[in-house]
């Protein structure tokens, strides 16, 4: 395989250590906990498992349609807080790395033309396979930074009230 997809499925394995990182101070409590108008580190988890199937499964038509057309992919806010207040943090990351897991390991079978077929997005036109794998790798960055603000707002939080 080309050496530039390989460096894109090891982006993608990269999030699930990201996350496991980022999480491992947290206690069950705080990672439920979020400031005004934002997600906590348990909504994020869980919003990062609702997309990861869409995705896989964008990957999968692009791969055996011509030029399928893709639509936007948005959050479904009361489905991720519902996730989230259902299982443990362990059991949430748990869930990402397995569906990542089946993402890269299909991604790891195609061949460089596969990576070349092209989908219609509503929002970014005509793209590649490639540039919508690209796409997932930004929203794992947007949400790992999202994580990063909210960790630094716990331990603002921490500080002022002397946990």
């Amino acid at each position: 395989m080309d050496k530039r997809y390989l460096l894109l499925i090891e982006a993608l394995d990269g999030t699930t250590k990201d996350l496991t990182r980022l999480v491992k101070p947290l206690t069950e409590t705080s990672a439920r906990l979020h400031p005004a108008d934002e997600w906590s580190v348990a909504t994020i988890i869980a919003h990062l498992i609702y997309i990861e199937p869409l995705f896989l499964t964008r990957f999968k038509r692009i791969v055996e349609q011509d030029n399928p057309h893709e639509p936007f992919i948005g959050p479904n806010e009361a489905e991720h807080i519902a996730t989230s207040q259902h299982h443990s943090i362990t059991e949430l990351i748990d869930a990402f790395k397995s569906q990542r897991a089946v993402t890269t390991s299909f991604l790891a079978t195609l061949t460089q033309p596969q990576w070349l077929r092209t989908c219609t997005h509503d929002e970014f036109g005509v793209t590649r396979l490639r540039k919508q794998v690209e796409i997932l790798i930004g929203h794992d960055n947007q949400h790992l930074a999202q994580m990063v603000s909210v960790r630094e707002w716990l331990e603002k939080r921490r500080l002022e009230i002397g946990d």
